[in-house]
């Protein structure tokens, strides 16, 4: 489980952008509420990453 500063740094995004965003209901990989914990499991993250569209330079 990421929190929003481990998220960030796993995928390259400031911690900041994501808390906004997931506040703003628009980020979009779910996360899961533990208590007052916002936290994203590393495999939703892996399947989003997955699914996004590959270039080919």
């Amino acid at each position: 489980m990421l929190n929003f500063t481990e998220l960030g740094h796993y995928i390259g995004l400031r911690p900041q952008t994501i808390r906004n965003k997931f506040y703003a209901g628009e980020f979009p990989i779910p996360a899961k509420r533990i208590f007052s914990k916002v936290l994203w499991d590393k495999n939703d993250v892996d399947n989003y990453l997955d699914k996004l569209y590959k270039f080919d330079f």
